[in-house]
């Protein structure tokens, strides 16, 4: 996820992180992630409507403190690396 979103990350290799196995239509991937914070039952809103599209992203929520959380978009992420490579 970190190169996806061209952010930092604390772990890079998978036996340092926690790897995440997602599935959306049909396929699998898996991400490594820095941390796990928690399970929670959110209502997400639509981050298209109200801001603009971002890809990779589906939506977001605002936690309890008010801090926001974005909501990945798993199938978009399983089409990307399931593409093949442009040549």
């Amino acid at each position: 996820l970190h190169q996806t979103f061209r952010l930092p990350s604390q772990h890079t290799e998978p036996h340092k992180g926690i790897v995440v196995l997602m599935e959306s239509e049909g396929r699998k991937i898996a991400a490594l992630v820095d941390e796990l914070v928690g399970q929670q039952q959110v209502v997400i809103k639509s981050l298209e409507a109200n801001y603009r599209r971002v890809h990779g992203i589906s939506g977001a929520t605002i936690l309890g403190d008010g801090r926001v959380a974005l909501i990945l978009d798993v199938a978009a992420l399983v089409r990307d690396l399931h593409q093949p490579a442009a040549a």
